[in-house]
């Protein structure tokens, strides 16, 4: 009788508890051996899930049965071959069609008889429905931990540290939550994304911020004392179906900032917010008395607005004097003082191989959540707590890949942006203020500026002021 080997495994646990490609290999021809049957094929398929028949040499061997090849198909254990009990119906019905019989070389299963195809459909069923049972208890032992207060695993998010399974403030990361949450005020997550990066900000996975993931930071109750859970399904979508309970953590911001950014953000919505991208030194100054960032503002007057920047560690955290600044003035010491021809810049070409790095990245992260998941369907965790912790914690890598992916931008026209700097000083008052804000963002990092002169208040009086320190992009 001529019979076909099938060898399966998907990760290297399984080889610990002997599942090894040649662990079967050995064990089906000493079997096909004692049975007197010449093998005249094998295949494998080395490093699939048997979640489908989606898989190369699955797919072979189901084409060589359709033509003949063999008498029997032989498998280690049945779960070698499928853990469907749809697709285990499916491969019987070929089997029954093309005359082709099915034995497992460790388990009383075969299709020699109707009591055992019986029997195999029986054991594929339950075994299906112990799977389908054991992730609606995990989904609910889940659930209700976070009823309880009690955080669902998964490894800290940027502001805090996990001590005994804990969440505690991390104090330097906190200070740019709250910075997060105070610039969606004026600004947009882009330019806070931007802000973050120059004062070199990395996330919790040690990655650059992009706006998805800002708005990540800003839409996650966890900041204010909240936990939430069930908010995205496996595959990225919302479930509007999360549950969001107080929790037993410090938070970093209050309940109050947190629901007014999440007006503000709705407000927001589908209108085209770009922030402060009309303030063309918003996200590049910053005070020399206290540190903080200046922020563009506006108010009006008879004849249009009056354009300034004023200290956010005056206005937000009251700890500093510095006094508002005309964007006028500011403008005046920047096109004077600046030497613009030593800040050409020079083209960017890493676009395409960013978006590589990350589809490579995000692919290596997804693979990794699969083989989590087969772990457990397999019994290679010893507690249900570890699984859910490594998930969580592989599901927060993927989300903020998938958003970096996402928030990536073409690049701009460099040689238009050369064209508009070698000109400038002519006709800077002739660009608009997104054109000015891209080249002012593109050159410039940090300034920190001072007033060393108050305003008098009489007419056409401006305060003088002062660069200390300049910046310039690398």
């Amino acid at each position: 009788m001529k019979a076909a080997l099938y060898v399966r495994v998907s990760t290297e646990e399984q080889a610990k508890e002997g599942y090894s490609i040649k662990a079967q290999e050995q064990r089906l021809t000493d079997f096909a051996n004692s049975q007197g049957w010449n093998i005249t094929h094998t295949f494998i398929d080395d490093g699939y899930s048997a979640k489908d028949l989606d898989r190369p040499q699955m797919k072979e061997m189901i084409e060589k049965i359709k033509e003949k090849a063999f008498d029997v198909v032989l498998v280690y254990r049945l779960d070698r071959l499928v853990r469907s009990v749809m697709n285990l119906h499916e491969l019987l019905m070929l089997f029954d069609d093309h005359k082709v019989m099915f034995k497992s070389a460790t388990e009383m299963f075969d299709t020699t008889s109707a009591m055992g195809r019986f029997f195999i459909t029986l054991v594929g069923a339950m075994a299906q429905w112990e799977r389908e049972n054991l992730a609606e208890r995990v989904h609910m032992g889940m659930k209700r931990m976070v009823e309880e207060g009690k955080r669902a695993g998964g490894t800290a998010p940027f502001g805090y540290d996990l001590e005994d399974g804990k969440l505690v403030i991390n104090h330097e990361e906190a200070k740019w939550v709250r910075f997060i949450f105070d610039a969606y005020r004026t600004k947009g997550k882009r330019a806070i994304a931007e802000v973050l990066n120059n004062n070199g900000i990395k996330t919790k996975q040690g990655n650059y911020w992009q706006d998805g993931v800002v708005t990540y930071v800003a839409t996650n109750p966890i900041y204010c004392g909240y936990l939430r859970w069930n908010y995205r399904k496996e595959s990225g979508q919302r479930t509007y179906d999360e549950i969001i309970i107080k929790a037993d953590h410090d938070p970093i911001v209050s309940k109050e900032d947190f629901d007014e950014i999440q007006l503000i953000m709705k407000s927001r919505a589908g209108k085209g917010f770009k922030g402060d991208t009309f303030y063309p030194f918003t996200g590049v100054l910053r005070c020399s008395r206290c540190g903080k960032p200046l922020i563009g503002a506006k108010r009006r007057k008879k004849d249009g607005y009056h354009r300034y920047y004023r200290c956010s560690g005056r206005t937000s955290y009251k700890i500093c004097d510095l006094p508002f600044i005309p964007e006028a003035v500011i403008e005046s010491e920047f096109l004077t003082k600046l030497q613009i021809q030593d800040f050409i810049i020079q083209p960017q070409n890493d676009y395409e191989e960013n978006i590589k790095d990350i589809e490579r990245e995000l692919s290596k992260i997804r693979n990794a959540i699969n083989r989590t998941k087969k772990m457990y369907q397999w019994g290679d965790y010893t507690s249900e707590i570890e699984y859910r912790n490594d998930l969580s914690e592989l599901k927060e890598k993927e989300l903020e890949l998938t958003q970096a992916l996402d928030s990536i931008e073409t690049p701009i026209d460099i040689e238009q942006i050369i064209r508009f700097q070698k000109h400038l000083k002519d006709n800077w008052k002739d660009y608009s203020l997104e054109s000015r804000k891209l080249f002012v963002s593109d050159i410039i990092s940090k300034i920190i500026i001072d007033v060393i002169r108050k305003s008098t208040g009489g007419p056409g009086s401006v305060p003088i002021i002062e660069f200390k320190h300049v910046e310039v992009v690398t």
